[in-house]
């Protein structure tokens, strides 16, 4: 064998050699499948709760319509704990994106289409802390949002479940599964009053 074709058979052999890696490296590298969230934790929460619409109009600052740009379990989750381990908080940080702003303080700037918003709901492994019964956003489900700004300027979800609605309508993700037929008809009541409001139906 001349010295061009033993040239020729290694580069092709490392050639190939360099694809087979490549193509293992972007399969180990692709995210595996969701472990199921098997264990929902429920903690009550002392929270302001309206039960009419223009009360929590008055009391928010800023409602957008809007929506998650990420799974909940890509979401940036926010557990702390006191010295001792035990929980202190939980949230979850979300990113949104605006498409209407339909209540501004006048420090938000009115062309603003990108907010991280705080949830009252967390993941750890495959246990998710929910406070008062709250089930996060989905994503790409355009929403009306109720927020508030905190103490350390973050604005966060208010109002438990009452504090986002669906333009879809109501879903299995709209309130918790243990929901009775009583708060069932509360929150499409009260979803009922937003679209009116702000011209949504």
């Amino acid at each position: 064998m001349s010295f061009f074709k033993k040239k020729y058979v290694l580069v092709s052999i490392l050639f190939i050699l360099a694809i087979s890696a490549s193509a293992i490296a972007y399969v180990n590298g692709q995210s595996k499948p969701d472990v199921p969230i098997h264990n929902v934790v429920n903690l009550s929460a002392n929270s302001l709760t309206f039960h009419e619409i223009d009360k929590l109009d008055a009391f928010v600052e800023l409602i957008v319509i809007g929506y998650a740009t990420e799974d909940f379990r890509d979401r940036e989750h926010v557990i702390t704990a006191f010295d001792d381990g035990t929980m202190q908080s939980f949230h979850t940080n979300t990113n949104i994106k605006i498409d209407k702003i339909l209540k501004k303080p006048d420090d938000f700037p009115s062309d603003q289409n990108e907010l991280t918003i705080i949830e009252p709901v967390s993941l750890e492994g495959d246990v998710k802390y929910t406070a008062n019964d709250y089930v996060e956003l989905q994503k790409g489900d355009k929403s009306v949002l109720f927020l508030m700004k905190n103490t350390f300027g973050d604005y966060g979800l208010i109002n438990d479940n009452l504090g986002k609605f669906s333009l879809e309508g109501i879903s299995q993700y709209s309130v918790p599964q243990s929901s009775t037929v009583e708060e069932l008809s509360e929150y499409e009541t009260f979803r009922d009053s937003v679209m009116e409001k702000y011209h949504l139906n």
